[in-house]
């Protein structure tokens, strides 16, 4: 057996589970693997880490998928609702190991691995508020 590269596959399941799927304020939440210039919330997707385990027979990796949530705002708001609001949305959707599709590989089984908030930074016309929701998988190749 030829052992393949889950990364592609793992994001985009992420992505294709999330995309137009997260609503903050009756807008859609921006969802991907690159950051976005326009965008004052957004959903980033990454992959953490992903190690290859062989059992033999078959190829197991465990891979943290990580999504840091992002909202932008003006110096004077400092609105942390919004990054509650849209990590409750997120976690909602990611818990299921069925719900993430990927071709050539199964997600054997997932669970919450962690999630933190980054102390606020501010600069000269943003206050970014930042939150992380790591995801632990166990992915089978078929």
């Amino acid at each position: 057996m030829i052992n393949r590269d889950p990364s592609h596959a793992i994001l985009r399941a992420y992505y294709d589970l999330l995309n137009d799927s997260i609503v903050y304020d009756d807008a859609v939440v921006s969802v991907g693997t690159r950051i976005p210039d326009d965008e004052n919330k957004y959903v980033y997707i990454y992959l953490e880490s992903l190690l290859p385990y062989s059992t033999g027979d078959k190829v197991l990796y465990k891979a943290i998928v990580t999504m840091q949530i992002v909202s932008l705002q003006n110096v004077s708001e400092g609105d942390e609702t919004i990054i509650h609001s849209i990590f409750e949305q997120v976690i909602e959707k990611v818990g299921d190991a069925d719900a993430i599709i990927m071709a050539d590989f199964n997600c054997v089984m997932i669970q919450f691995e962690d999630g933190d908030q980054d102390p606020p930074e501010i600069d000269d016309t943003n206050y970014i508020l930042t939150k992380k929701l790591k995801m632990l998988n166990f992915i089978e190749q078929k």
